[in-house]
């Protein structure tokens, strides 16, 4: 047997919908939120399985460190400076976001769990594939063959025209989603019928039947991995974590969070048996960010635990950034994004939206995540069809209505009399049509000389400060006169001294 011929693969059941591997060395493969952007700024690409993903409501432009996000908790002074109005603006697009996730899993048919207030509501109100076509409200009526038109034979055999392009083949990692459209009540039968989506129904005890829950999802990961028809691959969605539904404390969520890591990282890395990559998406209450841990700064502390931090802000609550930024819905901040087996961040070196792939060796990638030199700043924009994230710039007007170039209306009027003076400066003299060739020369010249006599005569000539015009002296008439001379002399003096006091 030759050398060179290719080793045989083991049998096995096919790699899942929604799984790819990396383009860079790690142990997991990668996994999408639905969202492609925002694939490409967690890993490049996708997200490692196994990882925790924070979405965080923020306020205004989340231009905060994480410690100072949750100042709240522990400083008095941040707390009287907290407004909970915009952080509570921002937590629509946390489950917006929240629901590309759970939305990209039921297309996947993974096995998706959703767990938190209104799970059913949720998940009902998913948005749609745009791929997926509606329902047809009247079926079409089929001709006979003798109410059809009769054509030449030579065309009978060739295709109809069709202006409508052909459809693309559907993308089998992340789908393109339509906010428009709500996923069929006939795909969520389908998935809890073939027990891939499990949602909770009591939301009294959410925080203990939500665990129970999650053992029947990963009975059935286990089942299909035995069975060997299809690899399974588990999604974990928390809804509005940390909120009074939960009715947790600032231990418990910390133990929750860790058992929620070391399930999601023992499912995808594990030590014997088959891998099943996992995922955990979890939107962040804003009572997060106030709540007091004894002292401790609670949401500082999940931060580290989590491997991915988002933050969303919405530009509704500020009326200044709303006019700055007209076109965008609001910031995204990245605080913290995957390393999962890599000492290098791989969102620093492979993200094109970051814009930090140059920097990939340098000290700005030494971490596991967070902001570094020559980093981008990023907004999303909700559109009616579509989420869209992008670098966050001013727009050609400079963010308002009036370019910046224009001056200001102060400006305006002293602008156009110095455009007026210096065309009325510039403009030539014409000579008339009456006037003979030889005399306008002359005109000109003798007009030129003399404006150059004047300029040279203003340019020499310096301007000596006024003196006082010398006082008329009273001619000597008697003893009248020298009375008159008297007063003369003591007015000057009077008007010499007032004039050393002004100076």
């Amino acid at each position: 047997m030759s050398v060179f011929q290719r080793r045989a693969t083991h049998g096995g059941a096919p790699p899942a919908m929604g799984i790819r591997a990396a383009s860079y060395s790690v142990p997991v493969p990668l996994m999408s939120t639905g969202i492609g952007a925002l694939d490409d700024i967690l890993c490049g690409g996708g997200v490692l399985a196994g990882s925790v993903l924070f979405f965080v409501p923020c306020a205004e432009m989340g231009a905060m460190s994480v410690s100072q996000l949750s100042a709240p908790s522990v400083d008095e002074k941040a707390r009287a400076a907290y407004s909970p109005q915009t952080t509570a603006a921002a937590e629509p697009y946390t489950d917006l976001f929240l629901a590309y996730t759970a939305a990209q899993g039921i297309a996947s048919e993974h096995v998706t769990v959703v767990l938190g207030p209104n799970a059913v509501g949720f998940t009902d109100s998913l948005m749609g594939r745009a791929t997926d076509e509606a329902a047809p409200v009247q079926e079409k009526k089929q001709e006979s063959e003798s109410e059809r038109m009769k054509i030449a034979w030579r065309y009978e055999h060739m295709q109809k025209p069709n202006s409508t392009p052909p459809k693309q083949k559907e993308a089998d990692f992340c789908s393109l989603f339509d906010l428009t459209k709500r996923i069929s009540s006939q795909d969520l039968e389908r998935a809890r019928s073939n027990n891939l989506l499990y949602t909770n129904t009591d939301e009294s005890v959410l925080s203990q039947s939500a665990w129970d829950i999650l053992d029947q999802a990963l009975d059935q990961c286990r089942r299909q991995a035995a069975e060997g028809s299809r690899s399974p691959a588990l999604r974990i969605v928390l809804r509005d974590w940390g909120s009074l539904s939960w009715n947790l404390d600032a231990q418990q969520m910390f133990a929750w969070l860790m058992r929620l890591r070391r399930l999601a990282r023992s499912l995808s890395m594990p030590s014997t048996g088959p891998a099943i990559p996992c995922l955990v998406a979890i939107s962040l209450s804003s009572q997060t960010l106030i709540q007091e841990a004894a002292g401790a700064n609670l949401f500082h502390r999940l931060a580290h635990v989590a491997d991915g931090v988002l933050g969303l802000s919405s530009f509704a609550a500020s009326p200044t950034l709303r006019d700055v930024f007209p076109d965008s819905t609001g910031a995204l901040r990245i605080f913290r994004t995957p390393a999962i087996g890599t000492l290098s961040n791989p969102s620093l070196r492979a993200s094109v939206l970051r814009g930090m792939g140059t920097g990939s060796s340098s000290q700005a990638s030494r971490g596991s995540g967070g902001a570094g030199g020559g980093e981008n700043n990023l907004a999303f924009k909700v559109r009616r069809k579509r989420l869209v994230i992008d670098t966050l710039h001013l727009d050609t007007d400079g963010g308002v209505n009036e370019r910046r170039t224009k001056p200001k209306d102060d400006t305006k009027d002293a602008v156009q009399r110095s455009q007026s003076k210096h065309q009325a400066d510039t403009r030539p003299t014409h000579s008339t049509a009456s006037q003979p060739l030889g005399q306008s020369v002359e005109q000109r010249d003798s007009g030129a000389r003399a404006d150059m006599e004047v300029a040279i005569d203003s340019s020499s000539s310096v301007p000596e400060p006024s003196k006082p015009a010398p006082a008329t002296r009273v001619p000597f008439t008697g003893l009248k006169s020298l009375r008159q001379r008297g007063l003369q002399a003591q007015a000057g003096l009077s008007s010499n001294s007032n004039a050393e006091l002004d100076f």
